[in-house]
């Protein structure tokens, strides 16, 4: 298979060291400035100082036609704002090709997961997911990490997780498609409020019951967004939540404790050196709610949606909800 990696973030960056451990690819870098350094320094220092790349495996490239032309799967990660812009261009291009999608965020303009807006360019694209439980700063280190591919064929599946799969690297299959793409969204805006929660100075045993709460509202949105049996202590529901709200690399319990730490949402945001997804995904998911009228069973996604957006005070939201967790 000839793979291309769209995006040169940190998810972006591991991804392309995982994959050009065995496999040639192509990865486009959107500035020529950082394919530069890239290239001499065999690592991306702005994002990801700690992995090393395999660079007589990577054809880097800044054109994104070539990049998409040239290949049979294409793996995007990039912040799923930029995601309409970068590709409704290249539509034709994407026709019958793979898509595997590592966004973990909503088309703000369409409110729309990456799934929905692929395939409204094309239905013939082989749409599929790339979720965790995985931080990119493990993966640089080659620590022991999980991956989930969620694609609808089995046997090709197959094929992409052997692509995949390292001495480091274990891969799960799946088809849930739309629960994990959704969970890998979703999750990002509960590990918000677990920050804003820690930064107020609540403890591990509140936030053990907002994880709790967090799990069980998660389940009850998935079931209806997408009405499916899945087991949702799977590694790529709970495992992803988990290290997304535990972790001290996530960048969304970041953004959220230096919020419960007093800074305003401008403030905060501004003080990120990477997009916490979270933020974004809180309005469009919150807006998603309120058109199916869910607000009273989504509690904690609204309560983030009125710190994050309408400038609600955290603290006497935080206690609000806590109330109302069980």
């Amino acid at each position: 298979m000839k793979i291309s990696v769209i995006g040169a973030g940190s998810w972006g960056t591991a991804l392309a060291s995982i994959l050009s451990k065995k496999n040639q690819i192509s990865w486009w870098v959107r500035r020529e400035k950082l394919a530069s350094q890239i290239k001499i320094k065999k690592r991306n220092t702005k994002y990801l100082t700690n992995c090393k790349l395999n660079l007589k495996n990577i054809y880097i490239t800044t054109n994104l036609k070539v990049a998409l032309t040239d290949a049979d799967v294409i793996i995007v990660a990039i912040p799923s704002k930029f995601v309409e812009e970068i590709f409704t261009p290249y539509a034709s291009i994407l026709i019958k090709k793979t898509v595997l999608s590592a966004i973990k965020g909503v088309i703000p303009t369409k409110l729309t997961t990456p799934q929905k807006f692929f395939l409204s360019l094309s239905e013939s694209i082989n749409y599929g997911v790339i979720s965790g439980p995985c931080h990119a700063e493990e993966i640089a280190k080659e620590k022991m990490s999980y991956l989930t591919i969620s694609t609808t064929e089995s046997t090709y599946n197959k094929k992409l997780s052997e692509v995949f799969q390292t001495n480091f690297i274990t891969v799960k299959p799946s088809n849930d498609i739309t629960g994990t793409e959704y969970a890998a969204i979703i999750k990002n805006i509960y590990a918000i409020i677990v920050g804003v929660s820690a930064g107020l100075g609540y403890g591990d045993n509140f936030i053990a019951v907002l994880i709790t709460a967090s799990t069980n509202e998660m389940k009850r949105l998935l079931s209806i967004l997408d009405p499916k049996e899945r087991i949702i202590s799977q590694s790529a529901y709970l495992g992803d939540l988990l290290v997304t709200c535990y972790s001290p690399h996530s960048r969304n319990r970041k953004l959220g404790h230096t919020i419960g730490k007093g800074y305003s949402v401008e403030n905060a945001n501004s003080r990120m050196t990477m997009i916490a997804e979270g933020y974004n995904a809180s309005a469009s998911i919150y807006q998603i709610v309120k058109k199916l009228k869910l607000e009273r069973q989504t509690n904690i996604i609204t309560t983030a949606y009125k710190i994050l957006h309408l400038e609600k005070d955290a603290k006497s939201e935080i206690k609000k909800l806590s109330k109302l967790l069980s």
